[in-house]
């Protein structure tokens, strides 16, 4: 699987709901980015999140990921690792660091 592509789709779809200051649900994101059907979503949605956090953090960003939850719970899952800030602080940090266009 193409992780790298799908993280740059990914990236693209996170900037524009920080954009739209919304989030999304792993799911929302799998459909954006082109996985759905039969995978294993978790498995690979956290992989590709991986990747577009390590981008994030090699540009002194604020981390996208912070903007995908679950559709139970509302607040990321098992898989977000917590930084320095609680997850909705780092969310509005995305919101402001990419302003509506």
């Amino acid at each position: 699987m193409d992780y790298v592509g799908l993280a740059d789709r990914a990236r693209s779809a996170l900037i524009t709901a920080a954009m739209r200051r919304t989030l999304l649900t792993y799911k929302e994101l799998g459909q954006a980015i082109g996985l759905a059907g039969d995978l294993p979503l978790p498995h690979h949605i956290n992989r590709v999140l991986d990747a577009v956090s390590k981008r994030c953090i090699d540009h002194d960003e604020p981390s996208l990921a912070v903007l995908v939850v679950s559709k139970d719970m509302g607040e990321p899952g098992s898989g977000f690792t917590k930084g320095a800030l609680e997850w909705h602080t780092e969310a509005q940090r995305c919101f402001r660091f990419w302003p509506p266009a």
